[in-house]
């Protein structure tokens, strides 16, 4: 409702300007502090309509979201905070950001984060915290049975982001609702000298029943999502000769791009570029951070994104992380 008003009251004073028209609203517009600041304050618009873009733009969206082309060569830009950082526009309507672009932007008033592009459907851009949002929580306490779904680390990520009003509500059923192209909780490889050892999730370990239906700022990263980014399934053995990328060694390691699996312990050892060596108050360092999708091969296990920067499948009550997506609407 303010952004609206905002344009509405920017569209009066605009439209003003370029008609001649005598405005009477300079208390309404006093009352919410209409303005921006800006080196060169100089429309280059010359219609009514796009002048109220162009100021829009340069008050309102100037502060809650900047993007940034990913690059691991020159001009590097990997975390977002770098000096060679090059700007896009991609997050606009009808632009498209690739994967892996590097998002800062406003949660709430005076809290931002840094976030990495999952995909982008033309209206709205689905993206992941560059950190774990929380850590060492397990994906389910009481025991190891990946039936009852991320029931104990869900609610946490959930409370830990429910004042990020900047971000879309997110409601889905797990199981039911399709999250990015597919809505079963159980999820699983072909392991053998030909798989491609890829993701494939065909049916359901929890469904809403258990969790019930959800409705939050944030949600967890699917084992297909993670996938998609090029995350392959640990290979245990040393038969497959394939090397992904080169210099990182024959078990998938390092498959996973470097913003996927950055910001865990040690993840410079495995083709990441940031580590995080701190330990938390457990005394516990970031070695992964889990999906919302269990592994259907098993009853014990689910999917975690490892700092070796790999898809594996771990203990469902063992201290994990979790890094929150969210969704954003094009402005």
């Amino acid at each position: 409702m303010i952004k609206r008003n905002y344009k509405l009251i920017v569209g009066i004073i605009i439209g003003a300007i370029l008609t001649g028209t005598t405005v009477y609203a300079a208390t309404i517009i006093s009352s919410i502090n209409v303005g921006y600041s800006n080196e060169d304050s100089k429309l280059i618009a010359d219609n009514v309509q796009d002048a109220i873009d162009e100021v829009y733009d340069k008050s309102f969206n100037k502060e809650l979201i900047t993007a940034y082309e990913y690059s691991e060569e020159n001009p590097k830009c990997i975390n977002g905070e770098e000096k060679t950082c090059v700007k896009t526009d991609c997050y606009k309507k009808g632009k498209t950001c690739k994967q892996g672009t590097v998002i800062k932007y406003y949660v709430k008033e005076n809290e931002y984060h840094y976030f990495y592009v999952l995909h982008d459907n033309g209206t709205a851009i689905t993206m992941q915290q560059r950190e774990n949002t929380i850590r060492n929580i397990p994906w389910h306490a009481e025991s190891d049975d990946n039936t009852k779904g991320p029931d104990t680390i869900l609610p946490q990520l959930e409370a830990a982001t429910s004042t990020w009003v900047n971000v879309n509500v997110i409601e889905y059923e797990p199981g039911v609702t399709t999250l990015y192209e597919n809505a079963n909780t159980g999820c699983t490889y072909t392991a053998s000298e030909t798989s491609d050892y890829k993701i494939r999730c065909d049916k359901n370990t929890y469904t809403s029943s258990v969790l019930g239906t959800r409705k939050a700022r944030a949600r967890m990263i699917t084992a297909l999502e993670a996938s998609s980014t090029g995350c392959l399934v640990y290979k245990k053995g040393e038969t497959d000769k394939r090397v992904i990328p080169p210099s990182i060694n024959i078990h998938n390691n390092g498959s996973c791009p470097d913003w996927m699996h950055n910001y865990l312990y040690q993840s410079t050892s495995y083709g990441g570029s940031y580590n995080n060596n701190t330990v938390n108050e457990d005394g516990k360092y970031d070695h992964n951070y889990c999906t919302m999708s269990a592994y259907s091969g098993s009853t014990i296990v689910v999917w975690n994104v490892i700092r070796d920067g790999h898809l594996d499948n771990r203990g469902t009550t063992t201290g994990t992380g979790a890094r929150a997506v969210v969704e954003i609407t094009k402005p």
